[in-house]
């Protein structure tokens, strides 16, 4: 049985780095507050819309067509 993954298959256009990625997504979520205005928690997070978009974490440009599912 084999287990899919994602993974940087190429390096990143802009600075050649294989250096990993971050994600970025559109959630919607329940900022709770306390009596004085600080935030006190954050609860029901859920995605609001869209596909996830990948990011260099050496230089920041989108490299979503570079991070694929792999075997």
């Amino acid at each position: 049985m084999s287990v899919k993954s994602l993974k940087q298959v190429a390096p990143c256009p802009r600075c050649r780095g294989m250096g990993g990625w971050y994600e970025k997504r559109v959630c919607k979520y329940t900022q709770i507050f306390e009596a004085d205005g600080k935030p006190f928690d954050a609860g029901d997070m859920t995605r609001v819309r869209g596909g996830d978009r990948r990011y260099c974490n050496e230089c920041n440009r989108d490299i979503t067509e570079q991070v694929q599912m792999v075997e």
